[in-house]
């Protein structure tokens, strides 16, 4: 993967700044690599959500996760598309 553009490094910045979409804590930038319906998509910088560190990664939230339960699992357990999200979040940045 190219290291980001200018423009994708404010975009994650302004992502990282906003609240996890799950419960308002401190976030960090999540690259959504899947859609719910199933299936993966390449690894973009404009494709980010902010995500708190146990709705993110599995070792800090293994039933929680969406590391551990696929973006999918994260949609049913949430009703959160991540995928529909980044792109929201993408326009209102653009």
């Amino acid at each position: 993967m190219k290291p980001p553009t200018a423009a994708q490094k404010r975009h994650m910045a302004r992502v990282a700044e906003m609240p996890c979409l799950v419960c308002g804590g401190q976030s960090t930038v999540h690259h959504v690599t899947a859609k719910i319906e199933g299936g993966r998509i390449h690894r973009r910088h404009d494709r980010v959500v902010p995500l708190c560190p146990r709705h993110h990664q599995i070792q800090h939230g293994p039933r929680e996760s969406v590391e551990a339960l696929s973006h999918r699992g994260f949609w049913l357990t949430y009703g959160i598309d991540l995928l529909a999200e980044a792109e929201r979040l993408a326009d209102a940045t653009r």
